[in-house]
């Protein structure tokens, strides 16, 4: 997997996208809780890119709409009210698609041959999971990470292979956006966490 490049987000595209992203999964949550309280599931399995309800898993007797339990939890059978109800379901938007897209963030690398042509590519980073958002509260510090793709492309630069454009000439720079290393974001979150815990000692 790529390394990561993070971003502190102080203004531009990046703070409004990141405040909607944040408003976002919160609905999808809440829509979540309505549907687990009114089905009366122990557990929900959620999609990995949307946050909506894929599967559930009931305590006891299952609910008659629904397939018999696996591993992955239980199905809405088609043709009854839930499907139609899971089907109608509004997620979120996927973060990395999000931020790739807004910012011309290269999530793959294609190579090209000796005349100019394509000659195969490459993904950077994890599938669906190559960029997203860091929080540590709706009020903020928020910050940004997508895949070192000056990194990569210099790697493959030192191996002899010609990369194409758009990866080539990219440059990791956003209107609003810092640049910090790992180690920064990882001393907020601890600064954050040890705040809490002194106020619940206090409290």
């Amino acid at each position: 997997m790529a390394e990561k490049l993070i971003f502190m987000i102080e203004g531009g595209k990046a703070l409004d996208m990141v405040k909607r992203c944040i408003a976002e999964k919160k609905r999808v949550r809440a829509a979540n809780v309505v549907i687990a309280e009114e089905l009366g599931v122990e557990d929900i399995f959620v999609d990995r890119v949307n946050g909506s309800i894929s599967a559930v898993r009931f305590p006891g007797q299952r609910h008659p709409d629904f397939t018999k339990e696996t591993r992955q939890g239980s199905w809405p059978k088609k043709g009854t009210d839930w499907h139609r109800r899971f089907a109608e379901q509004v997620g979120y938007e996927n973060q990395s698609a999000l931020i790739s897209e807004t910012f011309a963030v290269p999530l793959s690398i294609s190579y090209k041959s000796a005349a100019g042509e394509s000659h195969g590519w490459r993904c950077i980073g994890g599938m669906l999971n190559e960029c997203g958002f860091l929080w540590l509260g709706e009020d903020g510090p928020y910050a940004m990470w997508i895949p070192d793709v000056e990194a990569e492309v210099a790697s493959d630069l030192a191996k002899g292979h010609s990369v194409a454009e758009p990866a080539l000439s990219f440059a990791p720079v956003f209107d609003g956006c810092r640049h910090i290393e790992q180690e920064e974001w990882d001393i907020l979150v601890a600064q954050l966490k040890l705040a809490r815990k002194r106020a619940a000692v206090a409290a």
